[in-house]
């Protein structure tokens, strides 16, 4: 009797062990860690590229213009990714759930079903030129003309004009921000530098301590105020979002829309 169970006890053993052996391995992803209220989440990256999207893109945009978008997240967050490391430390714009529920309410899955299906359709694509990642730069409205960089081109971008937060101005006083002289601009009219109480700062700085969209802006004196009034939203640099969109309105695909703002570059597949 003891035997028949020790018997019996094997085959069960030996049957659990063949059934852990036969399973497949469980697939590792890359992971991108987030760091919110003093917790830190590990996300698989083409999860957490919803939230980088709901960051940055209206839900409603083309579905060609949110491909296009994709690839870029994805290739900002491969840049970042260390060699043969599995974890991704960045910090970018990004939307948990609970920013997604309260922004987007009754249409939030909709929207992240589109946001999905961008990434789905474009899994593991980035782009690369020559022996790098793509410099993926984006932003949400251009001056009308973006910058040039690295890897992309100043290219044209008229529609942008039309986009409800082209225009912006504030009134700031001369006392807080101190006696502005020279302005020194790029080629597609950003603020590169100016000089302010005498010290040379860069537009992107003056736009930050000022609150600004755009570094794209002109200045009007008054006896004790600046008018401030600038062009566009955002740094100026890679795909003007908004005009990516209007481009997919007239039947661009993502890899089209890409090569108009980007140069020499190739779309590659990693694994993610």
């Amino acid at each position: 009797m003891k035997g028949s169970k020790i018997f019996i006890f094997l085959l069960i053993l030996i049957s659990v062990t063949a059934m852990l052996l036969s399973r497949e391995p469980e697939e590792e992803h890359i992971m991108v860690i987030v760091e919110e209220d003093k917790a830190v989440m590990k996300i698989p990256v083409e999860e957490y590229m919803v939230g980088a999207m709901a960051a940055v893109i209206d839900p409603e945009y083309e579905i060609e213009c949110q491909k296009a978008l994709a690839v870029l997240i994805r290739g900002n967050l491969e840049g970042n990714r260390q060699e043969n490391e599995m974890e991704i430390s960045i910090r970018e714009p990004y939307y948990d759930f609970a920013m997604r529920r309260q922004l987007y309410g009754e249409n939030q899955k909709e929207y992240e079903e589109k946001f999905t299906e961008a990434i789905e359709s474009t899994g593991g694509l980035i782009a690369v030129s020559g022996n790098h990642i793509l410099e993926g730069n984006y932003h949400g409205v251009s001056a009308g003309i973006t910058r040039a960089a690295a890897d992309s081109d100043s290219v044209p971008c008229n529609k942008s004009m039309e986009a409800e937060d082209f225009f912006y101005q504030k009134e700031v006083n001369k006392e807080d921000v101190g006696n502005i002289g020279e302005i020194k601009r790029d080629s597609a009219g950003y603020v590169e530098e100016i000089l302010v109480d005498g010290k040379i700062v860069s537009g992107e700085y003056f736009r930050e301590q000022m609150g600004l969209p755009s570094a794209n802006f002109e200045l009007e004196e008054g006896e004790s105020s600046y008018l401030i009034i600038t062009r566009g939203k955002g740094h100026g640099l890679g795909m003007d979002i908004y005009y990516a969109n209007e481009l997919a309105k007239q039947g661009w695909n993502y890899n089209q829309i890409l090569d108009y703002f980007f140069k020499d570059f190739i779309l590659k597949k990693i694994i993610v």
